[in-house]
């Protein structure tokens, strides 16, 4: 009858140990993915990453681009033409800084005079691009980060 009792609760025992090994194990490989991801999101590199895995990239490119835009986001405020420059105000929207950001008007690169060395989370900012002719699509970008604005005009 003790043997009994003793067999049924080292089985117990045994049993549970399993649980918690494979429970742990299963963290150990969750944790490994969640740090690969991150490495990807925040090293720019996930252009390389999504076309080269083709059936999991295309399902995981939505949610990473989602992530990522909490992280680098950038807004056009506003952009106003004087007679020998384009000044265009741009908002970091997200939680980290933004720096070298790239001017393209119309599909063509536009020589920037002035441009913001850093800028920081919620930080408003204006670049000055020489640029004498209409517009009708202005982008802003770096490698993390590109924002359209459209003129109403």
């Amino acid at each position: 009858m003790i043997e009994t009792i003793l067999g049924v609760l080292i089985v117990g025992i045994f049993i549970f140990l399993i649980f918690k090994a494979v429970g742990n194990i299963l963290k150990g490989v969750f944790l490994i993915f969640l740090a690969f991801l991150i490495y990807y999101i925040f090293s720019s590199s996930i252009q390389s990453l999504v076309p080269s895995l083709q059936p999991i990239g295309n399902f995981l490119k939505a949610p990473i681009d989602k992530v990522k835009s909490i992280f680098y986001n950038i807004e056009i405020v506003a952009a106003t033409q004087s007679k020998e420059e384009l000044v265009i105000v741009v908002r970091n929207s997200g939680l980290l800084p933004l720096t070298t950001l790239n001017v393209k008007i119309d599909g063509r690169d536009a020589k920037v005079i002035n441009n913001i060395g850093i800028l920081l989370p919620k930080q408003v900012g204006v670049i000055e691009v020489d640029w004498k002719g209409n517009y009708s699509k202005i982008e802003v970008f770096n490698k993390e980060v590109k924002a359209t604005y459209i003129s109403p005009l």
